[in-house]
């Protein structure tokens, strides 16, 4: 497949005429695929370029649709490289905001009583403001003392993200390796990955002592760099292409793993995460992956039962 233009929202037959003259001035040929059905509330459509860019070309494609996106809360994505969704490949997965509607830090700072302080610290590290790294130590050694048994609770209320189920049944289904690398923690990550059948989990081990935590971690810390290695890593254990690489996460800590992956998807994504990934998507949930592999709606209710 050659490279492609995806629209997702709640696009009107109007919008649709105006972007096809765009399309048609800037010389793209194209043959167009509706993926929806006519009951979803949402519209897919998908335009299948038959020309070559340049990457030159390309950015300045990305940039303006992503400046369409912006302005009128359609998903316009941009892809210059093809993924077989029933060929095995690799897929990885940030947690927090990503996998869930929540940063787990946070819940527990909420649980000592501290929440806004350490959610504003979070909120910046994200957005890329301050040092990841040096901002986890910070966070994690204010929650000295924390008693352990709070975590089933923390993980109890916690939302996962719409479409989560739908695109590990599909993975699963064509047989991908997934992971979870996680700046946030193992033991939420453990649970999450349990739930969905996902094939390994890289994440933050918090040292507990005496049921309470000390404030402290054991191990690597998952970084930026240390998501981007864990990738490379699992692409080279599983023997996978790295044309079938996905990687899909929000934050500043993701940016590297996202480049890294033939398809980063910036999903719900901070403002330098959407400007700087190649694939941002905000309309829908995790689903949203699967419409930029191509899939269409009435294919992957076949295979989630839907």
């Amino acid at each position: 497949m050659s490279a492609s233009i995806t629209l997702i929202g709640s696009i009107t037959q109007s919008y649709l005429e105006s972007f096809e003259e765009w399309l048609y001035k800037e010389n793209f040929v194209t043959n167009k695929q509706k993926l929806t059905n006519n009951s979803d509330i949402n519209i897919v459509i998908r335009y299948n370029l038959q020309n070559s860019y340049s990457e030159v070309k390309a950015t300045e494609v990305r940039q303006y649709l992503l400046s369409l996106s912006d302005s009128t809360n359609i998903d316009h994505v941009y892809q210059s490289k093809a993924i077989d969704i029933k060929q095995p490949g690799v897929a990885v997965f940030d947690m927090d905001s990503t996998l869930i509607k929540a940063e787990v830090m946070d819940e527990l700072a909420v649980e000592f009583g501290i929440g806004e302080q350490i959610a504003s610290v979070t909120a910046s590290a994200m957005r890329g403001e301050i040092d990841f790294t040096e901002s986890f130590v910070k966070r994690l050694a204010l929650l000295e003392g924390l008693g352990s048994d709070v975590m089933d609770g923390v993980y109890d209320r916690i939302v996962h993200m719409d479409g989560i189920a739908v695109l590990m049944k599909v993975l699963n289904h064509f047989q991908w390796r997934t992971a979870v690398l996680s700046g946030g923690f193992t033991y939420f990550a453990d649970r999450l990955a349990d739930a969905y059948s996902i094939s390994e989990v890289h994440a933050n081990v918090l040292d507990i002592e005496k049921g309470k935590l000390t404030g402290k971690h054991i191990g690597p810390i998952v970084d930026a760099a240390r998501k981007k290695q864990l990738l490379e890593s699992i692409v080279q254990t599983n023997g996978a292409a790295w044309s079938q690489t996905i990687a899909c996460g929000d934050g500043a800590n993701d940016l590297l793993m996202l480049n890294t992956a033939s398809m980063g998807v910036a999903l719900h994504a901070k403002p330098l995460v959407r400007k700087e990934a190649p694939h941002p998507v905000n309309v829908l949930g995790l689903e949203s992956v699967l419409y930029l592999l191509g899939m269409s709606s009435s294919e992957i209710r076949a295979i989630a039962d839907l």
